[in-house]
């Protein structure tokens, strides 16, 4: 096999691994904004008692448990009932399912990906050595991690447009727009999704550079 060919087929691989681990950071950041500490605290921080019919403590309670049931804790319940400003009504229901439902998604693609990634490494390792694995785990972390900032900087600059354009991607029209009033928005005000998002772009930037740091020193010894 020709020298050439077998660049060609070490920086395939390389690619590989970068990519694969850019997506998995993505998915395994996002489940560390899941977390319940987080929830409650930025639900603690940016609940609307001013507009709900429930206090403080309520509201915070209220967001926990939809954090519980989309994430799919088991035994997850939530505050159903007809009345929209002390309860989830049907249609709120359904589209807390349907955000069940991607999440779910993206949590078993996720593992999809972290078990793929493990078996392209290991692979990779034996055929083409640990450099070429070193590399995409460098790579990759630092690819994950520009996308966070650019991101980062998007939401930033336009919050309301990022964030609509997610659920535009993800859900029918008509189906995620509620009552300001309303139990939902008075627990998840748009202050609650912007933090969200500052601990998703947080977590995924430490894990980014994490990564790339293993990889940056792997590469070291076999480059001395």
């Amino acid at each position: 096999m020709h020298e050439s060919d077998l660049r060609d087929k070490s920086t395939l691989a390389i690619v590989c691994i970068a990519v694969l681990m850019a997506l998995a950071l993505l998915g395994v950041s996002f489940k560390l904004v899941l977390l319940p500490p987080v929830t409650t605290l930025l639900a603690e921080q940016t609940v609307n008692d001013r507009l709900s019919a429930l206090d403080h403590a309520a509201l915070v309670k209220v967001a926990e448990q939809g954090r519980a049931y989309v994430a799919g804790d088991k035994g997850a319940k939530m505050p159903e009932g007809d009345d929209e400003r002390i309860s989830f009504t049907p249609d709120v229901v359904s589209h807390m399912k349907d955000v069940r439902s991607v999440i779910g998604g993206a949590q078993i693609l996720t593992l999809i990906l972290v078990v793929l990634l493990i078996v392209v490494s290991v692979l990779t390792a034996r055929a083409k050595g640990l450099l070429s694995v070193a590399s995409g785990f460098f790579f990759g972390g630092i690819g994950a991690a520009v996308g966070a900032l650019v991101l980062a900087i998007f939401g930033a600059l336009n919050f309301d447009a990022l964030f609509t354009g997610m659920h535009e991607i993800f859900f029918a029209d008509g189906t995620w727009t509620f009552a300001a009033d309303s139990l939902l928005i008075c627990a998840y005000p748009e202050n609650f999704w912007l933090g969200m998002a500052i601990v998703w772009a947080i977590s995924l930037v430490f894990l980014s550079v994490f990564m790339a740091t293993v990889g940056f020193l792997l590469r070291k010894p076999t480059q001395v």
